[in-house]
């Protein structure tokens, strides 16, 4: 998996590259991830990004997991800003709340290059 990281405001985003089912099975897609923890509580809150090379970054979405439950909060056809935007302010929001928030650092998993 390729990574990267950017610096959004005070916090970095890790952009890994992931392919999920459902919203772009056959696209690879960029995903963001944060995860919160207050005591036993975990919540995840990932951004998707597909269509890099549109003007205003492509479409993206937005999931919210809560007790093992994902929920799509929020989608843009054309808008990655909206979405980024969107997802920070409830990081925030769960900061406010006693959370701590992070984001998701992976290692990359690549095979070594051959000898």
């Amino acid at each position: 998996m390729a990574m990267k990281l950017t610096l959004i405001g005070p916090m970095f985003i890790a952009l890994t590259l992931a392919a999920t089912t459902g919203w772009s099975e056959a696209q690879p897609e960029l995903r963001e991830r944060f995860v919160c923890n207050f005591g036993a509580n975990q919540r995840f809150i990932d951004i998707y990004r597909r269509g890099t090379s549109a003007p205003r970054g492509g479409a993206c979405r937005v999931d919210y997991t809560k007790n093992g439950v994902t929920k799509r909060v929020w989608s843009a056809s054309g808008d990655y800003a909206y979405c980024v935007k969107r997802a920070l302010a409830l990081v925030t929001s769960l900061t406010k709340g006693n959370f701590s928030c992070r984001p998701e650092t992976t290692e990359s998993r690549d095979p070594p290059p051959p000898p």
